[in-house]
């Protein structure tokens, strides 16, 4: 494990950050927080984001002609870089220590992975999915449980979340389509309250109208029930004058009738004129569409009584 990560003129700093297992460095801006962490990169991989030789890197974060970057493992190994830059021509070299030992580059190297060393980019970390950003992880620090089963939790999760987001979706759809139902209907200006006093008015001229219809109904079958019997119990000579034109009418088509007889056959005949007239007026009533009425039933009782009278 590296314990301690250290630089001599990076970026016009130098430090010794001692490191733990888990370390958090924090600090105002300028303190050094991220050159700490490239400075841990530079030295275990020889390049940084965006910079991959040896001029470019030494003109970006070196502080003039030289810088060394290195690291310390919890067993005592260190391992050095250094960049310089030649007066003669500008030329930047790199040579690479082990314990203050200089070794070849690919040996060095070597080493490094013989320590497990193991450098992240966060750059690339940063544009992977979110599984291969699990995955990274996983491989950069293997958990000891069932990663099979924290898998099948994480996929299940995902569904959960797809179908709560599918449900999202059907009820913003719902709303906009009530929103635009809405929109388009014509309420009329006035509000609830004084529709339902229309409504109560209208109701109340209703049955008013309705009352009033019943009532001159029953008015009109009762003077027809009193014109019937005033006209049952009126001799023949008292009855008005359309009835007497209709019982001469009915003696001129019969002359043989109308000839002076007995009184018994004048009364018969005055009867029957009588009973004539009463059934052109329950006629009249009939066609009046009053079927019902106590005036037509008024009528029936006075014409049969009176065809008992006189044995019609």
């Amino acid at each position: 494990m590296i314990r301690r990560v250290y630089a001599q003129g990076f970026k016009g700093l130098d430090f010794d950050q001692p490191l733990a297992p888990h370390t958090v460095i924090v600090g105002r801006v300028g303190s050094g927080k991220s050159s700490r962490a490239l400075a841990l990169a530079l030295a275990a991989t020889g390049s940084l984001p965006g910079l991959a030789r040896n001029n470019d890197i030494l003109s970006a974060i070196g502080n003039g002609d030289r810088l060394l970057v290195g690291i310390e493992f919890d067993n005592g190994s260190t391992f050095e870089r250094e960049f310089r830059r030649k007066p003669k021509n500008g030329a930047v070299t790199s040579s690479c220590r082990v314990n203050d030992e200089p070794v070849a580059k690919n040996l060095f190297e070597l080493e490094l992975d013989r320590m497990g060393v193991c450098i992240a980019d966060a750059a690339a970390f940063l544009a992977l999915s979110d599984s291969k950003k699990i995955d990274e992880l996983f491989r950069l620090f293997p958990p000891a449980g069932d990663v099979r089963g924290l898998n099948a939790d994480i996929a299940k999760v995902k569904a959960a979340i797809s179908e709560i987001e599918g449900n999202i979706r059907a009820k913003e759809q719902s709303c906009k389509s009530l929103t635009e139902t809405l929109s388009r209907m014509q309420l009329p200006p006035a509000t609830l309250p004084e529709i339902q006093a229309e409504i109560a008015k209208a109701e109340r001229e209703y049955q008013e109208a309705r009352d009033e219809i019943a009532r001159e109904r029953a008015r009109l079958e009762l003077e027809a029930g009193e014109a019937a019997g005033h006209m049952a119990a009126t001799p023949p000579e008292q009855l008005p004058l359309d009835l007497m034109r209709a019982g001469d009418a009915s003696a001129a088509e019969n002359p043989q009738d109308s000839r002076p007889t007995a009184n018994a056959e004048g009364d018969d005949a005055a009867a029957d004129r009588a009973a004539q007239a009463l059934e052109r007026v329950l006629s009249a009533l009939e066609r009046a569409g009053c079927e019902g009425c106590a005036a037509r039933m008024v009528l029936r009782r006075e014409l049969r009584q009176l065809r008992l009278r006189h044995g019609a």
